[in-house]
């Protein structure tokens, strides 16, 4: 004789608000390019102290999301700031090209400040780099460092210009140029790692017009014979 069928044993209610057991909420989504504005702003806030997580709280999306879509804080932080690090050498030379025929003082000044211009993001995505520094065999690091002293010719170059055309007194055009790029790269990174608002940090447009001032008229003293600066007298 067929045995009569169960009565299903009743599940327990799930809680109001919740998932139902086994189940899986699904991850608040954000677009690509309100996520990206989103870290724009944070990076241009807290500059490479920001953290993925900052973002992702900030744009209400998980921090695994921010690596699904772009694999590392440097790759964020590249799509983010629109920056294309092989194309970085070509905007260097471009603007070398740029100063090209400028009375020299407005060619430094012109010259470090684009420098400074790609450095605020060209610098954090290298610092970035660093943190996971890999053997200098792998490919591309040749081309990247055949593509750094052909900038470093390059500038040295426009200053061996300008010493031909009596612009300059002569010496080695390289020293000069390793000069420029020298105290740009240490005046950029300086400004990543300081605070904004901090003292030690001077404003931009008063270094690079005093490096342009030390490049073009040096730091020894005036001979005896020449009138001396009254603004530097009283300090002697």
């Amino acid at each position: 004789m067929p045995r009569p069928p169960r009565n299903p044993v009743p599940s327990a209610p799930s809680a109001p608000g919740h998932p139902k057991p086994g189940g899986r909420g699904r991850p608040p989504s954000i677009d690509s390019e309100r996520l990206l504005a989103v870290a724009r702003e944070v990076f241009l806030e807290r500059g490479i102290r920001a953290t993925t997580l900052e973002v992702a709280e900030r744009a209400g999306v998980s921090e695994g999301s921010l690596f699904h879509r772009f694999k590392s804080k440097e790759g964020l932080f590249s799509a983010a700031m629109d920056f294309d690090r092989e194309d970085a050498p070509s905007r260097l030379l471009k603007a070398i090209d740029d100063i090209q025929g400028m009375e020299a003082r407005e060619a430094i000044v012109k010259l470090a400040t684009t420098l400074l211009e790609i450095g605020r993001v060209a610098l954090p995505i290298l610092m970035m780099s660093w943190s996971n520094p890999q053997p200098c065999s792998v490919p591309g690091f040749d081309k990247k460092r055949s593509k750094f002293r052909e900038v470093i010719k390059a500038v040295a170059a426009y200053f061996e210009g300008e010493m031909q055309r009596g612009k300059l007194r002569q010496m080695d055009a390289e020293v000069l140029a390793r000069t420029l790029l020298g105290s740009v790269h240490h005046f950029a990174m300086t400004r990543i790692l300081l605070e904004q608002g901090d003292g030690a940090l001077m404003p931009e447009g008063m270094f690079v017009r005093g490096l342009a001032d030390l490049i073009l008229n040096g730091a020894a003293a005036p001979e005896a014979s020449a009138p001396r600066n009254p603004r530097f007298a009283a300090r002697s």
